[in-house]
């Protein structure tokens, strides 16, 4: 049979067919041979997201991008033209409530403020800010040098207020002209500093200024500004003016000699209020002061001789003043006058400093001092009424803390009080006492005891609810009828955290909130959401259709309003849907209570959509391991998406790594879940070293992004997959009070030993430990009970039970029993209860049995876990002679803040890792240490031979 010869043609479309799938092939393989991996210098460029907003009609979208070092830009993008338009250095940006101009600040150049850094300027004579306002349409950028701060209007903003510093006046530098010798100014310790106040018209940029301001508030619809010029010559002349933008005249409401601050205007710019003292001492007594536009000047409502509360208490230089949002009550804080300071007479040499530390002190003398200056400047709630032009105090020393509803407007508010429990918060749970009280009586009533629980009023204010965590249901107070009934105790499921594993109540899922009127609350148990009848009268339902505990999906409410007071069930609201087990990300939409939509449901991680106030439209964004979390816009039905931001477009450059979620059966017979990282290059016929890193649960991160960045004190996952290293990141069940370390043994090496059997290329031999603080502890603990890790790196461990029991957090001043007792720790019980329990479950013990090298991180200045449990760990290990090295960085905190510390900080534990598990050098200094002679001029990072 003959072959038919095909066309000349097809043979040349199908050789050029495959040179182009080969060359396709070839591109794909250099692409991948050109990428490279992570180093330390990477960090600085790599960038992150903030601070986005969008517009309120929906067509704009303004968003940061910022280096680690160096200066960021705003990013400004039209949706309608796909236009993308950027600012140098710019950041903190709003839209005007028109949608037509943005405002901004712009900072000044990185190494212009480092230049001057290096020179010791003083901070407040480093470079300023700069204010710029731009038109969305005419596309004209303003900017004003040396910004002190910008105020706008929130309903209205056609005019907004900002304050530049004073510009200092010209000298004579004609060369015969004496030199004149410059007056020292007497300044009180409480004389404020002043600017140059600018109202600008965003409309027309018209301005209008004023000079000497010191203080200035916008109304909340626009209509009017106030502002208090202090004159600076040493009689201090202070003047409360009122301008309305209608007429643009500025009205003298208050003129005196002293001092005046704390300006507050009502949201329609009727009313004003300030404090005002007339003293030339430091120890100033202030009255308070009101104004109504029907008056032609301000009136002392309040003074230091009042008769409305007890002898002395007055205003004073750190009371608050805020005006309800209907104008008809006006809120200040009220103390006790202060003692006159007497006349020192003795050198610092002749006298003694002493803390007394009393048994009966309701709060230790650690937290009393870093409270101090709380409870210095602490007040108390007190209100005048507008239209009553009466005052009432609203919280006195027996109950200090008052939260008002509704922006002020509602009759009732609620009091609390932790004052009587005070003490057993050392070791114990906190609770409060809680008072209903009326705001236009000053009359409270107590209604709930001794409660851990936070309690609230309903919007409509017919409830008190909370959660009781004594027999873990919800409950409801009906505030007419004085009566309480359980509002969850019929449905058979539960309201509380199903997986907590402390020695404490566990804690509910949460609020969703209420619909108008109080009709109706809803409810989030593990899984879905319910509407409850705070009455009783009708059945529960559940709204999301037990769908979410059919499929192990949890949903919460996303609020797209945030004004929203009452969730209307009529219209369609947005949920979050997150899958508990495969860690998908998505959202459902619930239309008229009753159907439940999906939306979309992925293997990705979502963040929560801000909505243009005036469109449908929505900003978002999305991630993976992989994916940065940029910035996408959609409709609120996400259809017609587009991705917005590219934050990082070097990454194709570099070689990254993917993640998949992983199980395993624990010590208890419990499946867990974790996270198995491995390298983009990835080689099955290849041994990889593994790092072993963990915090309680960790497994909801699947797709959380890691941006590269030096460490605050735990791996970057990123990196180290980057240098092919593979990563277990196991989830940590503890089903054993009293037993921790048990605990976390059963779910570490089991979960290590499980990916071992599983995976082929793990190196068996070079597998290591890495966590701080809890995690930090639990390899501490591991490191006495299991050789199978080659090396390990904790950070601010507890290595000593015993002696961290009766420890402080110094960063709060807490005694750190409560913890032990009920929290993290899981013990359970004091020591002296259970003291076999502390010393089993104390590293420092079991010292002689550790045969793994150690790397341990604490910090002079840790506020969490003192840093002596690290001391002691070391002098341990140092005493044994078993290889241990502890880094303490000075004056930083739990994790570290300063970036070069933290940069430090990557190096070395990298170099740790590198020598142990790939068999590198070992870095100066690990071999030779860095004597204190050598601190600051000898850093060690150079590999010896």
């Amino acid at each position: 049979m003959r072959t038919q010869q095909q066309p000349k043609t097809t043979q040349l479309m199908k050789k050029l067919l495959f040179t182009v799938i080969a060359s396709l092939f070839l591109s794909m393989s250099m692409a991948q041979t050109n990428k490279r991996a992570l180093n330390h210098s990477d960090y600085d460029g790599w960038k992150n997201i903030k601070s986005h907003t969008i517009s309120n009609n929906g067509d704009w979208l303004s968003y940061e991008i910022n280096p680690q070092k160096g200066n960021g830009y705003l990013y400004l993008y039209q949706h309608s033209k796909a236009k993308l338009d950027s600012f140098p250095r710019g950041y903190d940006a709003q839209f005007s409530e028109d949608s037509k101009n943005i405002i901004f600040k712009i900072k000044a150049q990185f190494d212009t403020i480092r230049q001057a850094k290096l020179k010791k300027v003083k901070s407040k004579d480093l470079p300023k800010d700069s204010l710029a306002t731009f038109n969305l349409s005419s596309h004209k950028l303003e900017k004003y040098a040396n910004l002190k701060s910008y105020k706008t209007a929130v309903d209205n903003d056609e005019w907004m207020a900002f304050l530049l510093e004073t510009k200092e006046v010209a000298q004579d530098t004609t060369k015969n002209a004496p030199k004149a010798k410059k007056k020292k100014k007497k300044s009180g310790k409480d004389k404020p500093e002043v600017g140059d106040l600018i109202l600008k018209n965003l409309l027309t940029n018209e301005t209008i200024s004023f000079s000497n301001v010191s203080d200035y508030t916008i109304a909340r619809n626009g209509q009017a500004v106030s502002f208090i010029t202090q004159s600076q010559d040493s009689l201090s002349e202070a003047k409360v003016l009122i301008l309305n933008f209608e007429d643009k005249k500025s009205n003298l409401v208050f003129q005196n000699l002293g001092l005046a601050k704390k300006l507050s205007i009502t949201s329609n710019g009727d009313q004003l209020a300030f404090i005002f003292s007339a003293d030339t001492t430091n120890q100033k007594e202030y009255n308070l002061q009101y104004f109504d536009t029907k008056l032609k000047q301000s009136k002392m409502i309040l003074d230091s001789e009042n008769t409305d509360f007890a002898q002395g208490w007055c205003v004073n230089k750190n009371s608050e003043l805020n005006f309800s949002r209907d104008g008809k009550n006006l809120y200040f804080g009220i103390a006790p006058k202060d003692e006159k300071e007497k006349k020192d007479t003795l050198l610092d040499t002749e006298k003694y400093k002493l803390d007394v530390w009393s048994w009966k002190d309701p709060l230790l003398q650690s937290e009393q001092k870093v409270n101090l200056k709380k409870e210095l400047e602490r007040t108390y709630l007190a209100v005048y009424n507008t239209k009553k032009k009466t005052i009432n105090q609203l919280a006195d020393k027996s109950l200090p803390q008052i939260k008002l509803y509704n922006h002020g407007n509602a009759g009732l508010a609620l009091g609390s009080s932790s004052l009587p429990y005070q003490m057993e918060e050392s070791w114990n749970d906190w609770f409060k006492d809680y008072y209903l009280v009326n705001t236009k009586t000053g009359q409270s009533e107590l209604v709930l005891t001794k409660k851990n629980a936070k309690v609230e009023i309903s919007p409509s204010q017919k409830f008190l609810y909370w959660y009781e965590t004594a027999d873990s249901t919800w409950n409801a107070y009906n505030i007419a009828n004085k009566k309480a009934r359980q509002l969850s105790a019929d449905i058979p499921f539960n309201f509380y955290s199903e997986t907590h594993d402390t020695p404490s109540d566990p804690r509910p899922y949460g609020i969703v909130g209420w619909t108008e009127g109080d009709k109706y609350i809803l409810i989030q148990d593990r899984y879905d959401i319910w509407k409850i009848d705070p009455k009783g009268k009708e059945k529960a339902t559940n709204l999301t259709e037990g769908l979410g505990r059919k499929e192990n999906i949890r949903f919460s409410y996303v609020k797209l309003d945030k004004e929203e007071q009452t969730i209307d069930l009529n219209q369609t609201l947005f949920l979050k849907a997150f899958g508990e087990f495969n860690k998908k990300s998505g959202f459902y939409q619930l239309t008229n209570g009753t159907s439940l939509k999906q939306i979309r449901f992925e293997d990705v991680s979502y963040s929560d959509p801000i909505k243009a106030k005036k469109a449908d439209r929505l900003v978002w964004k999305r991630s993976t391991f992989v994916d940065y979390p940029n910035l996408w816009i959609s409709d609120s039905s996400f259809k017609n998406e587009k991705q917005v931001s590219d934050a990082n477009p070097q990454q194709k450059n570099i070689l990254w790594g993917n993640v998949e979620l992983v199980d395993w059966i624990n010590g208890d017979g419990e499946k867990l879940q974790g996270m198995f990282y491995k390298p983009e290059n990835f080689d099955p016929n290849k041994k990889y070293p593994m790092l072993v890193y963990f915090y309680e649960r960790v497994s909801d991160r699947l797709h959380k992004h890691y941006v590269p960045q030096p460490n605050w004190s735990i791996i970057n996952p990123t990196y180290c997959v980057s240098n092919d290293y593979l990563i277990f990141m196991p989830d940590i069940t503890y089903p054993k009070v009293g037993h921790p370390g048990e605990s976390a043994y059963s779910s570490i090496v089991t979960g290590t030993l499980a990916m071992m059997d599983r995976f082929d290329f793990i190196d068996k031999q070079n597998i290591a430990l890495q966590g701080q603080s809890w995690g930090g502890y639990q390899i501490g603990h591991l490191v006495t009970k299991t050789n199978l890790y080659k090396c390990a790196m904790s950070g601010a461990p507890v290595s000593n039970m015993t002696s961290a029991y009766g420890g402080i957090r110094w960063e709060s001043g807490r005694s750190r029993m409560f913890q032990y007792e009920h929290t993290q720790s899981r013990i359970g019980g004091t020591l002296w209860e259970k003291p076999l329990d502390y010393i089993e479950n104390s590293p420092i013990f079991s010292i002689p049995k550790i045969k793994t090298p150690l790397l341990i991180m604490h910090n002079d200045h840790d506020g969490a876990v003192p840093w002596y449990q690290g001391i002691e760990f070391f002098v341990a290990m140092r005493r044994l002679q078993k290889p241990c090295w502890m880094l303490s960085y000075n004056n930083e905190a739990h994790n570290l803040k300063g970036r070069a510390n933290r940069m430090d900080l990557s190096i070395r534990m990298m170099q740790f890792f590198d020598h142990y598990l790939k068999g590198e050098a070992a870095p100066a200094w690990m071999v030779d240490g860095i004597p204190a002679i050598k601190k600051g001029k000898f850093d060690g990072y150079e590999l010896k031979e």
